[in-house]
């Protein structure tokens, strides 16, 4: 009868649903009951559904995109950064110094004033000056709160009372690695001052609450409602930690799924007891939080890629596990049903990945299609990528990678490196493949924009051959994103779907993707709850 008809809690009409399911046609309306969608189509169509207690939003022709997925992003470690001053876009001395000024008015007596240093665009050679401020300007400007200018990945600025703070850490720095006078550092300690200050006094878990739940709130501004966080070497155990208390006070409104990363400067038969006897295994926890994949950093970066021997030979010295021990994690996360992530640069470490995977195979192993994945993946190639559909291997991509370490990569790698990060050769393949963040900027429309201009931060190339389609670009943080976590119901707006969305005011694929990382949302919603509006 119509009176025992059950109205949906949320009806949105009047916009444009973009799916990024290939089975869901195109609508207007979205219907969500008991925090997942369970209808798409014409206003028209889904009108009967709405009832006396239906939540009704006219969208006025706004787009309604999937929340985006990031699948590598170091969530602690990033709310830790984004509480620092940004100097990407600062183009002179006096404009750093102005936003130091600014920061220091509104501190804490003696807090910190620290940069964002991974950031691309924040670099001297941006500067009208082409030299960093001064320990005499950054006085000025800060008083007596220290600051830490730091530029990757090794340079730096200090003021006098950042020197005063950091003598220990100075006292036996040569002229090449730190001047008084300027108050100018160099090479490797930057690094060690950059380490030691990663948490300056955020030891009370208040503090750590409230850095994650300003994160959070930055998040959303740019629609990311889902994260998977790789992890930081041993350190699962306080992240979880951390992570439950800031989703059971609800300060965390990201659904999160959390990596245990082994240390590989650990001793590994040590390393995997802690594993194994961790707080919370793989598959542990809920909706809201839960335990994921076994993470190994198999290589280095630029400098510690493992690559093919015939790009470096000898470059296996670079392997930070011994193939034993890559299949014994492998080996325990087929018996276990575990998903296992490796972090691969170089040819050679995706070489020995799909190696090891091929050879558990061989002896009976069974793995699911992408339970085992690789992280980065930057000089893979067509063979590659055969051997990882033939073997149901994952791929995960960060474009903000090559884009912020462009100048890092091609100092280190020479010609290979334009070989780098084949976003569009991947698709061209047929590869399904993710994307995520894992430096700044972490925002996806940014991230999803380089892979289309195929930009560094500098201007430069990064071949405009391996550029994906605007839609394929979104794509990676939608619905190949959830593909890639196995859960088919995150990045898409389909019927049974999780209702993690975003209201766009302007639909990113109608703008050009040069503009996508100045688009903010109207709207985010995780479980079909509103979570973020914009007031402005």
């Amino acid at each position: 009868m119509e009176g025992d008809r059950v109205s949906v809690d949320w009806l949105l009409t009047g916009g444009e649903i973009v799916s990024f399911d290939p089975a869901t046609p195109a609508s207007s309306a979205l219907a969500v009951t008991a925090g997942r969608v369970v209808a798409l189509g014409s206003d028209d169509e889904l009108a009967p559904l709405a009832g006396p207690g239906t939540r009704r939003t006219r969208l006025g022709g706004a787009a309604v995109l999937p929340g985006f997925c990031d699948t590598h992003m170091h969530l602690e470690k990033v709310s830790h950064e984004l509480s620092m001053l940004a100097l990407g876009d600062a183009r002179d001395i006096a404009d750093v110094c102005e936003r130091v000024r600014e920061r220091a008015a509104d501190a804490a007596p003696g807090a910190w004033i620290r940069c964002l240093g991974d950031a691309g665009g924040w670099h001297e050679s941006n500067l009208a000056e082409g030299r960093l401020p001064t320990r005499a300007e950054l006085d000025a400007a800060a008083g007596d709160h220290p600051v830490f200018l730091y530029r990757r990945p090794d340079h730096g600025a200090l003021n006098t009372a950042a020197a005063t703070a950091l003598a220990g850490l100075l006292a036996d720095a040569g002229d090449g690695e730190w001047q008084p006078d300027t108050g100018h550092l160099y090479g490797p300690r930057v690094r060690l001052v950059n380490d030691a200050l990663y948490r300056p006094g955020v030891h009370e878990r208040e503090q750590q609450l409230d850095l994650l739940a300003r994160a959070s709130r930055r998040l959303l501004e740019m629609g990311v409602t889902t994260v998977v966080d790789p992890g930081l070497p041993a350190g699962f155990d306080a992240a979880w930690q951390l992570y439950r208390a800031a989703a059971d006070r609800d300060v965390l409104a990201q659904r999160v799924l959390l990596m245990n990363r082994f240390d590989w400067r650990g001793e590994f038969d040590a390393e995997l007891n802690r594993v194994l006897h961790s707080t919370a295994l793989p598959g542990d926890g809920d909706d809201r939080l839960r335990a994921w994949a076994l993470k190994l950093v198999l290589d280095g970066e630029f400098t510690g890629a493992w690559l093919r021997p015939a790009e470096e030979p000898g470059s296996d010295r670079n392997a930070r596990y011994s193939p034993g021990e890559l299949r014994t994690v492998l080996r325990l996360c087929a018996e276990r049903g575990w998903p296992a992530c490796v972090h691969a640069m170089g040819g050679g470490a995706i070489a020995a990945v799909t190696a090891a995977v091929r050879e558990l195979r061989a002896e009976g192993a069974a793995f699911t299609p992408g339970q085992v994945s690789i992280a980065h993946a930057f000089l893979i190639t067509e063979r590659d990528l055969d051997a990882c559909a033939e073997l149901g291997i994952g791929i995960s991509v960060q474009p903000a990678l090559a884009y912020t370490y462009v100048r890092e990569m091609r100092a280190v790698w020479g010609p290979l490196a334009e070989q780098a990060v084949p976003f569009g050769t991947m698709a061209r393949h047929g590869a399904r493949f993710a994307g995520g963040s894992d430096t700044h900027p972490c925002d996806p429309l940014t991230g999803a924009a380089i892979a289309v201009t195929r930009k560094a931060w500098d201007g430069s190339s990064l071949g405009e051959h391996e550029a994906l389609t605007p839609h394929q670009a979104l794509s990676l943080y939608a619905r190949e994103a959830g593909h890639h976590i196995g859960l088919r119901d995150v990045g898409v707006l389909a019927p049974g779907a999780v209702a993690d969305f975003v209201v766009w005011p302007e639909n990113p694929l109608g703008c050009a993707p040069e503009g996508w990382p100045s688009l903010r949302p109207a709207l985010v919603a995780v479980g079909g709850r509103p979570v973020w509006m914009d007031h402005d």
